[in-house]
């Protein structure tokens, strides 16, 4: 056998890239309760344990459909709440969820990566998100604050090791209030004298993306203002010109996000941004360390 027989059999051994494995299921949604119909809103792949959620972003057939019945921006935020109940509820899920949320059968399913399957089921069973043929199809995918959240945790984990633990919250805060009271608040990164969260912006909907970062600032605000945490950071996942967003939707987006920041900046709360999310977590380890 010569060099080049070699090095074709060693070739032929080499293993293929290694596959996600687990069980796709479809998310449907009754929009509309005085018809009575369900439609598929998303998807969902769960895989050793753990879950990929893409819901609907794009509205312009549910127009076509329900016309001014329903409010779009309802929609969106009942659509990434129900993908963060699904992320934290796991991959066990019932068939139904109330009375207005269906899941389909699993079934099985593999690929390149999570998000790979997510998207090619995707783009087959959501008819509703399949742009108009007028339509451009950017193929803007939003990025939702759990998922951000868990690949930024995973990398402050790699880079601090033991210091990220005594940093990031599994679960939410039990606060206590100045009147003795206790609530819930959201503020994934804490320590003795710092209180930080983390918000994604790239969503296409300038409403949901306000909603989230008042959410967050609010509940770092109680934190600061109930403990004797001085320091709080929101670290926050903006989107590029190359987002796949139209510039019409861009600017709109940009221009909403900066004056929010803006005020949440002005209110003492330190703005961490990025439009990758690999800088935006090297930037949070960064503050942690030097400023926590």
């Amino acid at each position: 056998m010569n060099s080049l027989s070699r090095l074709r059999a060693r070739l032929s051994e080499q293993p293929g890239p290694s596959l996600v494995k687990g069980q796709w299921r479809a998310i449907s949604a009754c929009l509309d309760e005085d018809s009575g119909e369900f439609l598929n809103v998303g998807v969902m792949f769960a895989y050793s344990g753990r879950v990929e959620v893409r819901m609907l972003d794009s509205f312009d057939r549910l127009k076509c459909l329900y016309d001014n019945r329903i409010d779009h921006n309802d929609i969106a935020h009942f659509l990434y709440d129900l993908e963060e109940t699904i992320i934290e509820a796991g991959p066990d899920l019932p068939c139904e969820i109330g009375d207005t949320i269906r899941l389909g059968p699993p079934l099985f399913a593999s690929g390149e990566s999570a998000e790979a399957v997510v998207d090619e089921f995707y783009d087959d069973v959501v008819t509703l998100g399949r742009p108009h043929s007028k339509q451009r199809d950017t193929r803007f995918r939003y990025r939702s604050t759990p998922k951000i959240r868990e690949t930024i945790f995973e990398i402050m984990q790699e880079k601090m090791r033991l210091e990220a633990s005594r940093v990031i919250q599994e679960s939410r805060f039990q606060l206590k209030l100045r009147s003795g009271h206790y609530i819930e608040v959201d503020v994934p990164l804490l320590s003795n004298g710092a209180a930080g969260s983390i918000v994604s912006a790239w969503y296409k909907s300038p409403i949901v993306v306000e909603n989230n970062l008042l959410q967050a600032s609010s509940d770092l605000l109680l934190v600061k203002s109930n403990t004797p945490r001085e320091k709080t950071s929101l670290s926050v996942l903006v989107p590029n010109k190359d987002s796949g967003l139209i510039l019409r939707e861009y600017n709109k987006l940009h221009d909403a996000t900066a004056r929010q920041l803006d005020r949440l900046s002005k209110s003492g709360i330190e703005i961490i941004e990025a439009d990758s999310v690999d800088v935006l977590a090297n930037k949070t380890i960064e503050w942690w360390r030097n400023v926590a």
